[in-house]
């Protein structure tokens, strides 16, 4: 993986939120209205979510965003601080935290929409006032929750400066990435649908994401890792398209999976793992976390995805 020898360190960005969650029979359909008789708080957002599995995981984790004034944000920002995640480099400015709406039905799906507060507010001056954070040999963990111009000023910095950088791709950009950013980004994250936008064409199966892998490889990204749920992990082994099967768990809340697989990547990155490793270790984490419901209060410790591992044959 380029010349990249990890330190440990994990700088991640990306949005901090509110979640708030309830659980339903069934997701609603366009104009439909479904009743539910309960209601739940938890703290989340991408990136706050991917920071603490990342440091649960136990990789030294920073968060680098921007929060607000309110009560809110005041409380993410100690519950990432009881979870490990050096807080030091949040910049408060007036204004609010991210409020995420969450439904999920009793499969464990869910439907997420968001409005980013003050995390939309860190800009491309942020990243080169902050520029000293990018350090060589740490890892940057970024997702696209925040101001696309401020991802790209990050992974361009990040790149240049010697980190390995790992993108989850969520949400998609609604425009193409700039022609230089994928060879400035050594892991791309994205789930199927996610992957579906970037290659331009619909993935419906694990064949489809096999291709895709190629495709991406074509577009730049060194090492690109599809998500596909229950169906597995998509990634290349020594340039060829390879399966990692899902593990087979009682699903409760599939919320922050994603998240758990991408901050369990890095850390086992951030401490040396091959990617082959690290990918069997992330999917484990990010199984344990659909059995229980929340965002981050979903993470399982990492004495739960060894034990986890000790137990797979």
């Amino acid at each position: 993986m380029r010349d990249f020898r990890p330190n440990g360190e994990i700088l991640c960005m990306g949005s901090v939120n509110i979640d708030m969650v309830m659980v339903m029979h069934k997701l609603p359909n366009e104009g439909e209205t479904i009743v539910t008789d309960n209601f739940s708080t938890y703290p989340g957002g991408k990136g706050g979510n991917q920071a603490v599995a990342a440091a649960q995981m136990g990789a030294r984790t920073s968060m680098f965003t921007k929060l607000g004034t309110d009560e809110l944000s005041g409380t993410l920002k100690k519950q990432l601080e009881e979870k490990g995640v050096k807080t030091d480099n949040i910049i408060i400015e007036e204004g609010t935290a991210g409020i995420a709406i969450i439904r999920v039905d009793l499969e464990g799906r869910n439907s997420i929409s968001f409005t980013p507060g003050n995390n939309a507010l860190l800009t491309p001056e942020d990243v080169e006032i902050h520029r000293n954070l990018f350090e060589p040999n740490k890892i940057l963990l970024i997702t696209m929750e925040i101001s696309t111009p401020t991802v790209y000023k990050a992974v361009r910095a990040a790149h240049k400066n010697g980190m390995l950088v790992i993108l989850d791709p969520s949400p998609v950009p609604t425009e193409p990435f700039p022609e230089d950013i994928p060879r400035c980004i050594d892991i791309v994250k994205p789930n199927q649908t996610e992957a579906s936008w970037m290659v331009g064409r619909k993935i419906e199966s694990a064949d489809d994401a096999k291709e895709a892998v190629l495709d991406l490889r074509r577009m730049g990204f060194a090492f690109p890792v599809i998500t596909l749920g229950e169906d597995g992990v998509i990634s290349l082994a020594g340039g060829s398209p390879v399966l990692t099967p899902s593990h087979t768990v009682k699903a409760v809340d599939t919320t922050a999976a994603g998240d758990v697989f991408s901050g369990a990547l890095a850390a086992a990155i951030a401490g040396a793992e091959q990617l082959e490793t690290a990918i069997g270790f992330a999917n484990a984490a990010a199984a344990l976390s659909i059995m229980r419901k929340g965002a981050q209060t979903s993470i399982p410790s990492l004495d739960e995805v060894k034990d986890f591992l000790k137990g797979v044959t």
